[in-house]
């Protein structure tokens, strides 16, 4: 099953979590509208660039995503009609196959280990230096390749881990998702790690993100 993040902007002063709330509090129906979808599963999480607010869903689709969720105003189920309608209004549009803001390049991913269910995840946007993108694909494919950075990972109780790349109208996006125990806890535990396979792949990252002030 492949593996996506979609970056969708967020209107100013509207707060993209209300969506993620509301799709909570109707599981049934939540998880009904996704499996039409061929999407068993989807996050959402809110970040705030320089520019402004931005919303990255992570999901793991069977097909097109895009062109699967640009079904959605057609569909007989509440709960798509309120996502479409919430869509427009806190993003100020629908996502479609031919979204700028939606279309993502795969970075690296680490999968979760054979028979461990989904937990608890957290996705985060970093922009990033113009005109790397070659570059940051190549470094970010290597490492996640690599089994000492899959046990620093580990490590932190981390299971999931999936890093997508971004050209936006705003600039380029680097998507991060992590999945694991705590989430926030084990990216806190990789900022401080002094692991040396984790020092590199920090050393390496700083070169490709900008600071974004």
């Amino acid at each position: 099953m492949s593996r996506t993040a979609l970056v969708f902007p967020v209107v100013p002063g509207k707060d993209a979590r209300e969506i993620a709330t509301e799709l909570k509090s109707r599981p049934r129906e939540y998880e009904q509208s996704r499996r039409r979808l061929g999407s068993p599963w989807k996050g959402r999480t809110c970040s705030t660039p320089p520019w402004g607010t931005s919303s990255p869903p992570t999901s793991k689709p069977e097909g097109d995503l895009l062109e699967k969720f640009a079904m959605l105003p057609s569909s007989d189920l509440d709960i798509d009609r309120y996502f479409v309608k919430a869509s427009k209004e806190i993003h100020g549009r629908r996502p479609h196959p031919a979204d700028a803001w939606s279309r993502a390049r795969d970075g690296g991913r680490l999968d979760r280990p054979d028979g461990q269910g989904p937990g608890p995840g957290h996705g985060l946007l970093r922009p990033a230096h113009a005109g790397r993108d070659d570059r940051a694909r190549a470094f970010v494919a290597e490492t996640y390749h690599r089994d000492d950075f899959t046990a620093s990972r580990r490590r932190l109780n981390v299971s999931e881990e999936l890093i997508t790349l971004h050209s936006t109208p705003q600039g380029d996006l680097v998507g991060i998702y992590i999945e694991g125990d705590d989430p926030t806890q084990g990216n806190a535990g990789f900022a401080a790690s002094q692991d040396p396979s984790t020092c590199g792949f920090k050393e390496q990252l700083t070169k490709i993100l900008s600071r974004g002030d």
